[in-house]
């Protein structure tokens, strides 16, 4: 009896350990698995590998105040928004119509231009045209452009005083670089202009597609731009072929006492490189229309521009300048100019 009792003991105390290893096995094999490298990546939260788009740079600005907006996504992402991080530059202030900034944005810019002839070629005499320019952001990369509009009152020496609306010009641009930690931006895009205005102001021109490239880049408190553009006419003998280019330098040369104030510095270029066929001239359009010349090839004028541009707001600023030719100018259509806009920005 006792004997047994003992046995059935011993064998019981096996069944319960042999139990308990094999628990144990399972547990421990249960923990392997939950702790594996597989299992552990499979659990772990997924990350986003895009990187987030650099935010909106703090630019000063005359009145300071905070962003009308929070750059609400509508739509799709960076429709209205456009490029961000870039916000401490300055747009261009002359040659408005060819000289397109690398940056994507949504914008109005209302401008004003008075325009004088020189004696030797037009009599003297003078143009002063209204227009607005409208650029929208389809993309942070991606803008539609609308360059060209407004209405000229045009009162030169050598034609009757009249007045009438402009052509239209609207196109694309679209950023390959956009690289705000570097501040730099590189752009490309075109623009075509119809002929629908009023020929006694000198427009009804040539149409005209003009392909361009523009370039910024920013060293602190200095911001440079520059466009090159080749304005080539649908029919070669009602338009000149025209090579167009400016550049722009702009300096932030007190943001603590002058908030969003800088001194702008603009030089521009337009070369005629072919001969028309529409009016027997000496001088062409410079950027104000292409006239078709039929003596212009080999020509051009090159005029510097001084003026500043203030930021009043984060959404608004003001710019101007006095625009004078260097070359060629007094031989062509310019005695001077100037340009003033107000810009609104979105």
């Amino acid at each position: 009896m006792n004997m047994r009792a003992t046995y059935s003991g011993a064998l019981l105390s096996l069944v319960v350990a042999a139990g308990t290893a094999a628990a144990a096995d399972l547990s421990l094999g249960s923990t392997a698995l939950t702790l594996s490298p597989m299992a552990a990546a499979a659990q772990a939260p997924a990350t986003a590998s895009t990187p987030a788009a650099p935010a909106r740079a703090k630019a000063p600005s005359l009145f300071g105040g905070e962003r009308l907006h929070n750059d609400p996504e509508v739509f799709w992402p960076g429709f209205l928004t456009g490029m961000t991080g870039f916000e401490q530059f300055h747009e261009p202030v002359s040659s408005p119509i060819y000289f397109e900034s690398a940056l994507i944005n949504t914008s109005l810019r209302l401008i004003f231009i008075h325009h004088e002839f020189p004696e030797a070629t037009l009599g003297g005499g003078e143009v002063n045209i209204v227009a607005a320019q409208i650029r929208l952001a389809l993309t942070d990369r991606l803008a539609f452009i609308a360059t060209k509009d407004g209405y000229s009152w045009l009162n030169a020496g050598i034609l009757p005083e009249d007045s009438g609306w402009n052509d239209l010009a609207f196109g694309l641009k679209y950023a390959l670089i956009a690289d705000a930690a570097n501040a730099f931006a590189l752009t490309v895009g075109f623009r075509y202009e119809a002929s629908n205005g009023s020929t006694t102001i000198l427009q009804d021109g040539a149409q005209e597609w003009s392909p361009f490239i523009s370039v910024a880049k920013g060293f602190g408190d200095l911001h440079l731009m520059g466009n090159f553009t080749v304005r080539l006419p649908e029919s070669t003998n009602k338009g000149n072929t025209i090579i167009q280019w400016g550049l722009h330098a702009d300096y932030d040369i007190l943001p603590e006492v002058l908030p969003g104030f800088a001194p702008v510095i603009e030089l521009n270029g337009v070369h005629y490189t072919s001969n028309g066929t529409r009016l027997p001239l000496t001088v062409g359009g410079q950027d104000y229309n292409n006239l078709g010349s039929s003596d212009v090839a080999g020509s051009g004028v090159v005029w510097a521009a001084a003026g500043a541009r203030w930021r009043l707001t984060p959404h608004t600023s003001i710019g101007a300048t006095f625009e004078y030719p260097i070359a060629g100018g007094f031989s062509d259509i310019m005695r001077n100019r100037t340009t003033v806009d107000f810009i609104f920005t979105w």
